[in-house]
């Protein structure tokens, strides 16, 4: 049974190659179908393996492995921000500092070329990638200059690491270490790190391995860690009040350590102009995908700009104050730390008033392992739906795809909230082989 579901899940992604050839529309188009039929394969595969053991567990690794290395010789699909990493990577090799020009600008006339420089988005906008990232890029550059082969194996030997501590978080949960399948062949994880090459892959084993060394009482590393993940993307300081213990300075400083130390060589001569593009990109130029804020105004039509700011700065509010609830309400057990951790990373998917990308919702896909509830796992599929937008018809995810997308997600989580659950005891809700997805 076990061949014969590798073998179907292999040739949906044969098929998905195929379809490379298409363009534009077609592909976005075809797309979330063919998602559709690999996520059913996919919980298939969950399902027959979700109390096997290690021998099974390995075997999900390497199969995943495969998995991604199918997408080596592919077109790029889907997402074209492989090609900033790769300039901003050459921009650095130059000796020129990522944050202090724009790839259109004049002075860097002489470091185009045909292939890299004509797919970079937003050419005119300085890189928005913290330092973690643009530290990657620089030596992917020094190592194997403009292959985006070199990119895809980077991350697939990122994935290999956070399988492995999955499988080890696993372990240590004393869960049956099959479940490892959860992350090892999720098709939103390979086909947004080894297909469509976002750089989000190298911070999810950071947090893994945060969240265990604070199980293992090493919160100094712990912090590090997830300040490390922090310089890769900023989002992982969510996890900050979820992680700390109170009354324990140790990781909130090594974090912030972390985080200052990452950025110093990059402020060097454009000070403030080290966030680059990440302010306007804050400030609502970017209304594509947003959930819940879109369904409280677009959704009944208070589309102007001071409705959304109010709810939006309700929704920023309300998830801080879940996150600290999280923090505060969880246990100190490596379980209550992982369903802790789980459930923060899901709350700022649902409740964050900016954009949702696909890649932004696999760092949710670990954390599946002790989630219970369908709407978490509905929206690992869900999300791919944002891909219509760029079908050719008005800008924007359409009314009805945000629906389809957010709308059973939502429903989904509530509804593992069942009447007389408080948030503690969802926090610290037990784990077990009756928690069948």
């Amino acid at each position: 049974m076990a061949a014969a579901l590798a073998i179907l899940y292999g040739a949906n992604f044969a098929a998905i190659r195929l379809v490379a050839g298409a363009e534009g529309a077609r592909l976005f188009g075809a797309y979330p179908s063919f998602f559709a039929i690999m996520f059913l394969v996919y919980l298939a595969g969950v399902r027959l393996t979700w109390e096997a053991g290690r021998g099974v567990a390995l075997t999900a690794i390497v199969l995943g492995v495969a998995f991604r290395l199918l997408m080596l010789p592919t077109a790029v699909l889907l997402s074209t921000d492989l090609y900033r990493y790769l300039w901003d990577g050459r921009v650095q090799v130059a000796g020129i500092n990522p944050y202090r020009l724009a790839p259109e600008a004049p002075e860097l006339a002489g470091l185009r070329d045909a292939r890299i420089h004509p797919n970079i988005n937003r050419s005119w906008a300085r890189t928005i990638y913290p330092p973690g990232a643009e530290a990657l890029f620089a030596g992917l550059a020094l190592a194997a200059p403009d292959r985006i082969w070199a990119l895809r194996i980077l991350l697939i030997a990122c994935e290999v690491a956070t399988m492995l501590a999955l499988l080890g978080l696993l372990r240590r949960l004393g869960l049956p270490e099959g479940r490892v399948v959860v992350y090892a062949w999720a098709p939103l994880a390979i086909f947004e790190f080894a297909q469509a090459g976002h750089i989000d892959a190298a911070l999810i084993p950071l947090v893994l391995g945060a969240l265990l060394c604070v199980g293992d009482g090493r919160p100094g590393l712990a912090g590090a860690l997830l300040g490390g993940a922090a310089l890769i993307k900023l989002y992982p300081a969510i996890l900050l009040p979820v992680l700390w213990r109170r009354g324990d300075a140790r990781l909130p400083l090594a974090f912030l350590a972390t985080v200052a130390l990452g950025y110093l060589p990059y402020v060097w001569g454009v000070g403030g102009r080290v966030l680059g593009f990440l302010p306007v990109y804050f400030a609502r130029f970017e209304e594509f995908n947003i959930g819940l804020r879109a369904l409280l105004t677009d959704g009944i039509g208070l589309t102007g700009t001071p409705a959304r700011v109010i709810v939006s700065g309700l929704l920023a509010v309300l998830l801080a104050g879940v996150l600290a609830a999280i923090g505060w309400k969880r246990g100190d057990t490596l379980r209550d730390l992982t369903r802790a951790c789980g459930m923060a990373v899901g709350a700022s998917l649902l409740l964050v008033p900016s954009t949702i990308h696909p890649w932004y919702v696999v760092w949710l896909i670990p954390f599946l392992v002790v989630l219970s509830g369908p709407g978490w796992w509905y929206l690992t599929a869900g999300v791919v739906l944002s891909y219509v937008a760029y079908t050719g018809g008005p800008v924007g995810v359409p009314g009805w795809a945000r629906a389809v997308e957010y709308l059973p997600a939502y429903l989904g989580v509530l509804l593992s909230f069942l009447p007389g659950q408080s948030l503690a005891r969802a926090v610290r809700r037990p784990v077990g082989p009756g928690a069948v997805p």
